[in-house]
């Protein structure tokens, strides 16, 4: 039986990718730097459950995308969306591969920790702060109060995160802000 402690949290998973069963998980941990038999293991209905990669490959800087033994449709990997991804701590990479974001004070399995975060973007610099975290859909949104008005933006942007500074770059695309 996996234990709790026995886990580290690495970042967690957005939204099916394609058809044949990837899914995108945000993090900045080389999950193809994992030691012995390569798993993540999420809380499913109270019990830690591993999941063995079948593949792996860089989305983006903080975005990967992940596909599972006997996971091969969207339709069976959905059920991880916005779900908090996990490694044990023995198979852990010695270096992370960017930032910080296996730490990240996840509540629950979803991203509410990241409310009051520095929204960061890569072209125009401090945007604001995370006000509220809509995880309803597989496309997570960040509310952030950007020059007095609430805008949303897809927490799949983002480029890094930073737990100890509490800041997520983003690269929004040309006329996102002028909508």
């Amino acid at each position: 039986m996996i234990k709790e402690e026995e886990l580290m949290k690495i970042g967690f998973f957005a939204k099916p990718h394609g058809v044949k069963g990837e899914i995108a998980i945000v993090t900045d941990c080389d999950i193809s730097g994992i030691s012995g038999d390569p798993c993540v293991v999420c809380n499913i209905n109270g019990i830690w459950t591993p999941f063995f990669v079948a593949s792996y490959r860089q989305k983006n800087a903080s975005t990967a995308l992940i596909a599972f033994e006997n996971l091969d449709s969207a339709d069976k990997v959905k059920f991880l969306s916005g779900k908090t991804a996990c490694i044990p701590v023995k198979n852990a990479p010695f270096q992370e591969s960017r930032g910080d974001v296996r730490n990240l004070p996840f509540q629950g399995d979803r991203g509410e920790a990241l409310n009051g975060y520095a929204i960061i973007d890569e072209r125009f610099g401090m945007l604001g702060q995370v006000k509220d975290v809509d995880d309803r859909t597989l496309n997570i949104l960040l509310t952030v109060d950007y020059q007095g008005k609430d805008i949303l933006i897809p927490l799949a942007s983002a480029t890094s995160i930073q737990s100890q500074q509490q800041t997520i770059t983003l690269s929004l695309p040309d006329g996102f802000l002028e909508l």
